[in-house]
């Protein structure tokens, strides 16, 4: 019996372990892996039959009425199995809880089904090539046509999976005001329209950036998510819950996972602080847990846990590589095309300390906020 889970979110867990390890997954996942920029769509697409992809929306948008925690059993089962994660974290845990969260009836109905069944996926387009940490430099902006009708301009940098996404959540600028922050929208955009044009970015990781040239695509009133003009307060909504930890401790512990294989130093010293590292995957697992139940019980996050949450979570995550590679050996540095390998965890940890805000400003944001209180 656990103490963090019930029996019936237990029974979740290995009605998930069943279903993932099962031969039809499996198969899938080896011709998944066989491409560096991993299209895991149809493994979503079964997924999404069974209402694993949104497990916490409830069934009429295409999940199971499940809590936040059984969201967290689905990231850990799909990390522990080797199916790669990064479309569904974009996809579900940020663009579509934010659509869940704050967007109309009608915006829910129209979107939410579609990427809940992996019928459809969406992306952020947030970052432009002079705003990326700072938000408030945003240039991209939506013309007024008439008719309810917007034209979209401006260059988008460092999104990911948007070469498989049928939609981009867009920051623009509507109008200008006061502070740098007023007068941004979120639009949903179609990326497969006219005047959009995709183009990849190499990266150090196995998974490719994508920029996106928005050069008059057009969209109407019914694709502005939450309030005109206060776009900005959205997107600390949606960084809030990005930052709950979840997608970077579940790097953490199944990096932490392929130590073993590798590791060929069998000293003492080298025994003890993987054993130490594995205590901290367990912190991390349980601060992320923490922040979720929150969600589940207030529909709200303490800002500070979750830039803690975050922080901690994505060095970890480096922590571990790092052990793996200087313990490993020769066998650490080489590729494997059929499973994950520590050689692309090394590349890939380094982002996780930049996206959804760098360390530092996790130190910076908290650092303020731990102030104010004490005002």
């Amino acid at each position: 019996m656990s103490v963090l889970f019930s029996e019936e979110q237990m029974c979740f867990r290995q009605e998930l372990k069943d279903f993932f390890s099962s031969q039809s997954i499996q198969e899938k996942l080896i011709e998944v892996r066989k491409n560096k920029d991993y299209d895991p769509r149809e493994i979503y697409e079964e997924m999404g039959k069974r209402g694993y992809l949104a497990a916490n929306w409830s069934a009429q948008y295409g999940g199971l009425g499940k809590s936040w925690m059984e969201t967290a059993i689905v990231a850990e089962e799909m990390s522990l199995h080797g199916i790669p994660e990064a479309l569904q974290v974009i996809s579900i845990q940020i663009v579509g809880n934010l659509l869940w969260l704050e967007a109309t009836e009608q915006q829910k109905k129209r979107y939410l089904p579609l990427l809940a069944k992996g019928e459809a996926y969406a992306s952020v387009l947030y970052t432009e090539p002079q705003a990326g940490s700072d938000l408030g430099s945003l240039e991209t902006y939506a013309e007024p046509l008439g008719d309810h009708r917007y034209a979209i301009y401006g260059t988008k940098v460092y999104s990911m999976k948007t070469h498989l996404s049928d939609y981009g959540l867009c920051a623009a600028r509507t109008t200008t005001g006061k502070s740098k922050y007023d007068g941004m929208t979120l639009f949903m955009v179609p990326l497969f329209g006219e005047g959009v044009d995709v183009r990849p970015i190499p990266s150090m990781g196995d998974e490719s950036f994508y920029e996106v040239t928005l050069n008059g695509a057009t969209v109407t009133e019914a694709e502005i998510i939450g309030e005109k003009d206060h776009g900005w307060s959205l997107i600390n909504k949606a960084l809030a819950v990005e930052r709950t930890g979840l997608d970077y401790y579940i790097r953490a512990l199944r990096w932490l996972n392929l130590l073993p294989e590798f590791s060929q130093t069998h000293c003492k010293i080298a025994r003890v602080e993987q054993t130490k590292l594995a205590s901290k995957v367990e912190n991390a697992r349980l601060l992320t847990y923490r922040v979720l139940r929150q969600l589940d019980e207030s529909g709200e996050v303490d800002e500070k846990l979750t830039l803690i949450s975050k922080w901690y979570a994505s060095e970890l995550a480096n922590e571990v590589v790092d052990f793996g590679m200087k313990t490993g050996g020769f066998a650490s540095t080489l590729r494997d095309a059929e499973k994950e390998s520590l050689e692309a965890a090394y590349r890939e940890a380094p982002g996780l300390t930049i996206s959804a805000g760098s360390s530092e400003m996790m130190m910076e944001a908290l650092t303020q906020l731990v102030l104010i209180s004490k005002e």
